[in-house]
C-alpha cells in the first residue's frame, strides 16, 4: 500500500504564513489530515494526480486549523465520505462537517476505517494546559504496522503503547508525522528515541512539529532507519 505526503509545514516562517499543518495519502482513498493552508494542500493535489472523487475516508487527528483546513474544500464538492472525528472535538466544527450532507463519524476506541487501515480512537493528552485529545491512524501491513501521527499531542510514547496493546501479535514497523517534539529540551528527545527503540519501534519518519532538533537526534540515532519525508514524494519504508 502506498503512502504519499500531500503537504507538511515543520519551520517557524511556515507557521508565521500558515503554511504550517500535515497531510498524508493512504492508498487512493484515505486522507489522513488535510494541512493548514488550502491553496497549498489542492496545489499539491493537483500535481500529484489525486483524483478526489475517488477519496471515500478522511480521518482528522485533530480540530486544530493546520489540521482541518482543506477539509472544507473537499466535502463542499465531494458528499460520498466518511469524515473520521473524535467525540471531543468543538462543536461548532462538528455541527459545520455535518451541514456538508457527508457522514461524520465519531470514533472513541480501535475502528476499523477499511481493510487493514484503522483508527487508534480518542487517546487523551493536554496542550498548553488544556486537554486535547487526538486519534491516529494505523496500517496493518505484511511487514508489521505503520502508525501515522498528525501531532502527537498525548506524546508519541503513549500512542505507540496504545497502538501496541491494541496490536499485541505485531510489531511496530514505522512510525511517522508529527511528533510534537518542537522546543523540547534536547535531553527529553534523546530519553523518547531511546524509549522508541526499546519499545521496538523500527523506523521513523518525524516532520511537521516535531522539529529540525528531533529530526536531527531521530536520524543520528535510527541512521538507514530513519526515513526522510517530503511533500509530493510517496514514503519508501
Amino acid at each position: 500500500m502506498k503512502i504519499k505526503l500531500i503537504a507538511q509545514g515543520s519551520n517557524k516562517w511556515e507557521r508565521f504564513i500558515r503554511r504550517w499543518g500535515v497531510s498524508f495519502l493512504i492508498g487512493e482513498d484515505v486522507i489522513f489530515d488535510t494541512f493548514g493552508d488550502p491553496y497549498v494542500f489542492l496545489r499539491n493535489i493537483e500535481r500529484m494526480n489525486i483524483d478526489l472523487s475517488k477519496i471515500k475516508h478522511i480521518v482528522i487527528s485533530h480540530d486544530h486549523w493546520d489540521h482541518i483546513s482543506g477539509l472544507w474544500y473537499i466535502i463542499n464538492r465531494y458528499k460520498d465520505i466518511n469524515v473520521y472525528i473524535c467525540p471531543s472535538f468543538d462543536i461548532k466544527i462538528k455541527e459545520r462537517i455535518g451541514s456538508f450532507g457527508v457522514n461524520v463519524v465519531q470514533v472513541k476506541g480501535l475502528s476499523r476505517i477499511k481493510d487493514e487501515i484503522y483508527s487508534t480512537g480518542e487517546i487523551e493528552g493536554r496542550f498548553k494546559n488544556i486537554n486535547i485529545s487526538e486519534q491516529a491512524l494505523v496500517v496493518n501491513s505484511e511487514n508489521g504496522l505503520i502508525v501515522i501521527t498528525g501531532c502527537a499531542h498525548p506524546g508519541i510514547l503513549t500512542i505507540l503503547k496504545e497502538v501496541k496493546k491494541n496490536f499485541p501479535d505485531k510489531e511496530i514497523l514505522c512510525a511517522l508525522g508529527g511528533f510534537h517534539l518542537l522546543g523540547k529540551e534536547r535531553k527529553d528527545i534523546e530519553l523518547i528515541v531511546s524509549e522508541l527503540k526499546k519499545i521496538g519501534i523500527k523506523k521513523v519518519g518525524p516532520t511537521h512539529c516535531s522539529g529540525k532538533e528531533a529530526e536531527g537526534i531521530f536520524k543520528n540515532q535510527y541512521r538507514e532507519n530513519f526515513i526522510p519525508i517530503k511533500a509530493e514524494e510517496i514514503i519508501e519504508i
